[in-house]
């Protein structure tokens, strides 16, 4: 009798122990893939603004940005640059995708993202079909105010600090 009661509060612990231990590793993995594709989208971020920065004319971009005033005569716009910033939208558009399907972006995150994807579509458009270096001008600039939004949203200013002051 005493093995059977035994063995009815076992049952019940070994589940609740199983439970508790797969939610810990659930929580930990999709706390790795968030970070994960967080840097991974940084990183094409910056790819693109590094494309931006030579259409632009610029020696350097900041992280936030300041005001940059665009002068839309002085538009290197190089085909090489175009093809880069089509590479970097493919891949933004297969990590919007990833992140969605397994829902590791928050809404927020998500938005900008498809902003950002949007904006870089009306670059692309213009300069294939207009080519009017006044409409890109424009587009750039809110493409590079969008990328400072998803910069502040994902804290890479405060995480950037703490890498590199470690104190």
């Amino acid at each position: 009798m005493d093995n059977v009661a035994a063995s009815l509060l076992a049952i019940p612990l070994v589940f609740l122990f199983y439970d508790y231990s797969n939610f810990l590793v659930t929580r930990r993995v999709h706390k790795h893939q968030h970070t994960s594709i967080i840097n991974t989208i940084d990183g094409h971020l910056f790819k693109v603004l590094t494309q931006m920065k030579n259409i632009i004319g610029l020696p350097r971009i900041e992280v936030p940005m300041q005001d940059i005033n665009l002068n839309y005569k002085k538009l290197n716009l190089d085909k090489k640059y175009i093809r880069a910033i089509r590479k970097q939208l493919n891949l933004l558009e297969e990590l919007l995708y990833k992140s969605d399907k397994i829902e590791v972006l928050d809404p927020q995150h998500t938005q900008i993202l498809s902003f950002i994807a949007q904006e870089l579509n009306q670059i692309l458009n213009e300069c294939k079909f207009h080519n009017s270096p006044r409409e890109i001008a424009r587009y750039l600039e809110t493409t590079l105010s969008m990328i400072d939004d998803w910069f502040s949203a994902t804290g890479y200013t405060t995480r950037k600090k703490l890498q590199s002051n470690p104190n």
